[in-house]
């Protein structure tokens, strides 16, 4: 009978030790199909963004993306056309590049018109006529401020260069500042005016307000190099990039910089810097036949040139020059825009076939 008991304890041990274990077996197995089936599912929803579809077909030559050797994490479309043709808002924009958090930096196409950046006293504003006075003109006769201009009156080209303003400019840490040096490398600093450039006022509530609400939503909130260049050919394409950098912007709509305009050359021997590209140089001729952006009037960029005042800003000719152009001139401008990270693309991004937001 003793024996018969023991015999039953054994058995019933030998059953709960197999049931545990065949539990543990289960559980283990369910949790991994779980860890699996997550990691599988970030993988489709991380690989079927807009970013992660392009980056599918990064090149080493010829027109294409390339990764950008200059700014880690950041992919940029090189030559003389490549596939980065994309519609919005029914219109052919072109994608610069792609940032490191996987927003795409676009460009429009064509140009919204000839504006000045900062018009000072303009008489003619994007067509709207005025009387000797510009609502935001932002230049003044106090030494101490940045858009200071001793003889103020005797121009209708004393814009002021700077994007932004006190309550929106940032240093390269992305802290707000008030001051502003008004040269590279400069000690001194000055009152940034209260008011943006009249171009970020005119892009950023004119234009912008007018597009579809479901467009709008698909724009990215973004920060903006926006520091000064100083020309010289002691300069790498590192140091130009950290003098833009050095000082930045947040917002919706803006421009290319003059590095976007660098980075997309092939040449990178002729081409690869701001100075390389100037006219005094030279090589723009050459250089423009290995760039997919320069074409059409002179275009704005939002990087400030260097220069003993502030009512100068970098510019694009139509054949292919950088240049610091007064910024009460009539340029052309071609907003650019960081659409959001979580968008996806079909269509093969040709001119016949562009990328279409889905």
């Amino acid at each position: 009978m003793r024996h018969r008991r023991r015999k039953y304890k054994k058995q019933r041990k030998i059953i709960v030790f197999s049931i545990v274990g065949i539990l543990c077996i289960m559980s283990a197995g369910y949790a991994a199909f779980q860890t699996n089936l997550s990691i599988s599912a970030k993988g489709n929803i991380v690989e079927n963004n807009a970013a992660h579809q392009l980056k599918r077909n990064v090149v080493s030559s010829g027109d294409g993306l390339y990764k950008d050797v200059t700014e880690e994490g950041r992919y940029i479309y090189k030559g003389g056309n490549p596939d980065n043709y994309i519609t919005f808002n029914d219109e052919m924009w072109r994608i610069i590049s792609i940032e490191k958090d996987n927003t795409l930096k676009i460009v429009r196409n064509e140009s919204i018109g000839n504006i000045s950046f900062d018009p000072g006293y303009s008489t003619s504003i994007a067509g709207v006529t005025t009387s000797n006075s510009v609502v935001g003109t932002r230049y003044t006769n106090i030494s101490t401020d940045y858009c200071y201009y001793d003889n103020r009156t005797q121009s209708n080209y004393y814009g002021c260069n700077v994007w932004g303003s006190k309550s929106t400019m940032l240093n390269s840490f992305g802290i707000n500042i008030t001051k502003m040096p008004r040269q590279v490398g400069e000690s001194t600093t000055y009152d940034l005016p209260e008011n943006e450039a009249y171009l970020n006022t005119y892009l950023n509530s004119t234009w912008f307000s007018n597009l579809p609400t479901d467009i709008k939503n698909k724009v990215d909130s973004h920060l903006w190099n926006a520091g000064l260049l100083k020309f010289s050919n002691s300069q790498t394409l590192e140091t130009d990039l950290q003098q833009e950098s050095a000082y930045k912007w947040r917002g919706k709509v803006g421009l290319m910089n003059a590095t976007d305009y660098v980075k997309t050359n092939t040449n990178n021997s002729l081409c690869g810097t701001v100075y390389a590209n100037i006219y005094d140089i030279g090589n723009y001729e050459t250089c423009k036949t290995t760039s997919w952006l320069p074409y059409g009037n002179s275009q704005w960029t939002i990087s400030m040139y260097f220069n003993l005042n502030a009512r100068y800003v970098c510019g694009v000719s139509p054949t292919g020059y950088v240049a610091g152009s007064t910024v009460g001139g009539i340029l052309s401008v071609r907003p650019v825009l960081f659409i959001k990270s979580n968008v996806h693309l079909k269509g093969s991004g040709s001119e016949d076939n562009p990328y279409v937001i889905k």
